[in-house]
């Protein structure tokens, strides 16, 4: 059974995929994605939107498999895929996916709404070498809070492309401390864009109830409270309180749960 996700950034062939079980993540890139593009060398690859987390060359032969891919934050999330060439800079990568948190998340919880708007402060200042170590410090920090203290999963993965990034790519960091980096100050073009570039508002996860086999598992493992029903029965989402954290839709054994999107 293949899973569809949305392949973005620096590969030959954006657009939706269809990937198969046992998929690897260099097969994702070269086979699917074409190879990088413009004959550039891999850098990374972010999965899972906002929430999700980020791995390096050196895990490209892993499957995409959210449980291998677990100790680098990665989860299904929004289904997007983004990957980043060697001219990347990840601090500037962290920052758009940090302020991506501020449009994606539902806003209910306070360490999240409140710690991943400070955050994103932070790493806007690093990247206009307007930092220094203590306010890095104090970002990774916060990211750690929000990590133990937010609400649903989206909060929770909020740093988790942060704290990657900030390790394997230690150098990007130290050179916006430092005011001076080379991979900023080349010649500029288009930013990476997190998402899949749909509103939070058209969005909606809901149930099947011709694939939902009523085991609840869904419903016990929503901090929202949003998804009802009756054992060995078709469950449903409340979409009022339903906070969009896709927590159901990954731990769903029938795939019975989706996202769908409204009509512009």
């Amino acid at each position: 059974m293949s899973q569809t996700y949305l392949l973005k950034g620096d590969v030959a062939r954006p657009g939706r995929i269809a990937v198969e079980k046992g998929t690897t993540l260099r097969q994702i890139v070269e086979e699917l994605g074409g190879g990088m593009a413009n004959g550039k060398a891999f850098k990374a690859m972010q999965i899972g939107g906002a929430s999700g987390g980020l791995v390096t060359a050196d895990q490209l032969d892993l499957p995409l498999d959210f449980k291998t891919l677990a100790p680098w934050g990665c989860r299904r999330g929004d289904g997007v895929i983004t990957v980043l060439d060697e001219d990347r800079c990840m601090v500037d990568v962290t920052y758009s996916f940090l302020r991506a948190t501020q449009a994606d998340f539902c806003g209910k919880c306070v360490s999240c709404r409140e710690g991943t708007k400070r955050m994103a402060e932070l790493c806007g200042d690093l990247l206009e070498y307007r930092s220094n170590d203590a306010d890095t410090g104090m970002m990774l920090e916060l990211g750690e809070v929000v990590h133990m203290t937010a609400f649903c999963a989206l909060g929770k993965g909020s740093a988790s492309t942060m704290n990657i990034a900030s390790i394997a790519f230690a150098d990007d960091f130290q050179n916006h401390l430092d005011g001076h980096c080379p991979l900023c100050e080349k010649e500029k073009r288009l930013p990476i864009a997190p998402g899949d570039g749909v509103a939070y508002d058209r969005k909606h996860v809901v149930i099947d109830p011709n694939k939902c086999k009523g085991c609840s598992r869904c419903a016990r493992s929503c901090h929202a409270e949003a998804i009802s029903g009756v054992l060995k029965s078709p469950f449903s989402i409340d979409q009022s309180k339903c906070v969009k954290c896709y927590t159901c839709m990954e731990l769903c054994a029938f795939g019975a749960i989706e996202e769908v999107v409204d009509d512009e």
